[in-house]
């Protein structure tokens, strides 16, 4: 066959040879094939990868929906647990009909630590995200262990009550301070409903049993029928196969609340002048005047303070002229002591035993790093 001789027009492909024919027909065919396949079949090609893809990631999704699920029991309970939690918390914050009281505690315990008040101004109510918060500006004049005794008092309220934005300016040549802060209480936000039943109501649950998701309490059975997709449903068997419970974070258990107690017995005010003597010669410091023997023995009774002390009697020898006190600890056992005798923790010291009562003089720290002497005793119980 000689191509040059084959006349390429159209018109006359009836007159070409018969394997010409044959190959124009299968490269016509191809032509026709591809043309349908790009215009109605490509298309759905691609949408069906896309269906399939979202059909495998909603069954990672239903796997770990699954496991959750069946831990719903457990959910539960740490919800029921939260909600006590919660609960205890809410008691701590005041009522409506508590804020007036509240209030003149607050009031109370400033001057109980000797502060003198100069402005006690209620802010209004401020709604947080779950609670209201009731400021109130205060300005207080005070020496500095008296505030920390303010605020320690605060503390031990029986609602919460916090202090922030503290500003303290000392007055020049005084020991007092100014100190402004906001002290802030807290409600909680009415709601009005909860959805803790809900939570906890099983009876708006659908019951999968043919999943193995029996919940106790549910009434509901699932109104989807999935027979006519019998792949889908093997799928779905076989993703739940040897699954087990999604493992829970066990709650953190709400810590104690802790209350510092501040004493201002024997603490320094840092806002004093700290008086330092040196010996002029080699010019190491001294501590002068009074100061306490740390290198002698300790006495039994050094063990107690004196506030767990009582004296139930007397006694007096009158071959050897002493007079003797009888003095009784926290456990019930009874000391005899005389003067010259140390008792109490803060190296106490006997002067005079006395018919009503036993004379002591303590040596305290004097704030100033050094020492001071001061006066206690111990009255006669009813014990006697």
């Amino acid at each position: 066959m000689n191509l040059s001789e084959i006349d390429w027009n159209l018109n006359a492909a009836g007159n070409w040879p018969r394997p010409l024919k044959i190959v124009a027909g299968i490269i016509l065919f191809s032509l026709i094939v591809g043309g349908w396949h790009y215009q109605f079949t490509s298309e759905k090609q691609t949408e069906l990868a896309s269906k399939e893809t979202e059909v495998a990631q909603a069954l990672d999704v239903y796997t770990l929906k699954y496991r959750k699920a069946l831990n719903l029991e457990a959910y539960q309970q740490q919800y029921k647990a939260i909600e006590q939690s919660l609960a205890y918390m809410l008691r701590l914050m005041p009522t409506e009909s508590e804020m007036a009281k509240l209030l003149v505690d607050i009031s109370q315990t400033g001057l109980a630590s000797g502060l003198e008040f100069t402005l006690f101004k209620p802010s209004g109510k401020v709604v947080r995200e779950d609670v209201v918060e009731l400021p109130i500006d205060i300005k207080v004049q005070g020496e500095y262990l008296e505030l920390g005794g303010f605020i320690s008092g605060l503390a031990v309220l029986p609602r919460v009550v916090t202090i922030k934005d503290i500003k303290i300016n000392p007055i020049k040549d005084s020991k007092i301070l100014n100190m402004q802060a906001i002290i802030a209480t807290y409600q909680e936000i009415e709601s009005e409903k909860s959805d803790a039943d809900d939570l906890l109501n099983n009876q708006a649950l659908v019951c999968l049993s043919d999943e193995g998701l029996e919940v106790k309490g549910c009434t509901q059975r699932s109104r989807i029928d999935l027979s006519a997709y019998p792949e889908l449903v093997q799928r779905m068997k076989d993703k739940r196969k040897n699954l087990v419970p999604r493992p829970l974070k066990p709650l953190k258990e709400m810590p104690p609340i802790e209350i510092y107690t501040f004493n201002a017995e024997g603490a320094r005010d840092p806002f004093s002048t700290v008086v330092k003597k040196t010996n002029k010669a080699n010019g190491e410091g001294l501590e002068a005047g009074v100061r306490p023997d740390k290198n002698r023995l300790r006495e039994v009774l050094e063990e107690y303070s004196l506030d767990t002390l009582a004296m139930v009697g007397r006694l007096k020898t009158e071959k050897i002229n002493v007079q003797w006190g009888l003095l009784k600890v926290s456990d019930g056992k009874i000391y005899r002591v005389s003067e010259g005798n140390h008792v109490g923790k803060n190296y106490g010291k006997i002067l005079r035993i006395l018919q009503d009562k036993i004379e002591i003089m303590e040596i305290i720290p004097n704030g100033q790093g050094g020492w001071e002497e001061r006066e206690a005793s111990i009255v006669l119980s009813n014990e006697e």
